[in-house]
């Protein structure tokens, strides 16, 4: 019963948000044909989400952790301003041949600039205090140290938007043995227990954790 309510409210909530661009839709449909992984990138209200949260914010300066093939990287991009720069950080040529396909079909694609290589080592490049917003969906492990440069990155006010924080609904379990869980959940309590932030964890797809930096 607790599933198909889940369901429906899955559905109803769907229903009730704008739709996503055409070529948003068919970088959807292109990913789960050529990866069978569409799971893997946030979907129509997770990116729309992040789309308003960009405009209410006002980010000009925006950085991605995990670009895969890029529908998160162009969904942001969309809600950028004309003079808006996104970088966003892969580490698999393969995804990021696609992100770049896409990039290069939206007027939008301008603003976007895609670094290959560990996303550590680009984030080390940025400025102190440089950026708006810092989305991280990349792997699990590393989250607590995409955390740590993001609160160095960006300015006071900025906003970090990170997803599967739920981790498939594995961190609930009593004991969790899943490597990617216990990443998970390590980071949730170090987040919690930041009093240089303020944040929200939302019960949106996977969990989303919404923080802002002091």
């Amino acid at each position: 019963m607790e599933v198909d309510l889940a369901e429906i409210i899955e559905s109803y909530v769907d229903a009730h948000t704008d739709d996503l661009s055409p070529l948003l839709e068919d970088l959807l449909a292109e990913t789960e044909s050529i990866t069978g992984l569409s799971r893997w990138s946030i979907g129509k209200v997770e990116g729309k989400m992040l789309q308003m949260l960009i405009k209410i914010s006002n980010a000009k300066h925006v950085v991605e952790v995990g670009t895969f093939t890029g529908f998160s990287a162009l969904a942001m991009a969309e809600a950028l301003p004309e003079d808006g720069i996104l970088t966003t950080c892969e580490n698999s040529k393969a995804y990021a041949d696609i992100a770049l396909r896409y990039f290069r079909k939206s007027p939008h694609g301008k603003k976007i600039k895609l670094k290959l290589g560990p996303a550590l080592q680009t984030l080390g490049a940025i400025p102190d205090n440089s950026q708006d917003f810092l989305f991280i969906d990349a792997d699990k492990p590393s989250y607590s140290l995409y955390f740590d440069e993001a609160l160095r990155i960006l300015h006071p006010g900025g906003i970090i938007f990170v997803d599967n924080v739920f981790w498939r609904h594995k961190i609930f379990k009593k004991k969790i043995s899943n490597e990617n869980a216990r990443a998970i959940a390590a980071f949730n309590e170090k987040v919690n227990r930041e009093n240089r932030v303020e944040k929200v964890m939302l019960s949106i797809r996977d969990g989303v954790y919404l923080i802002r930096k002091k």
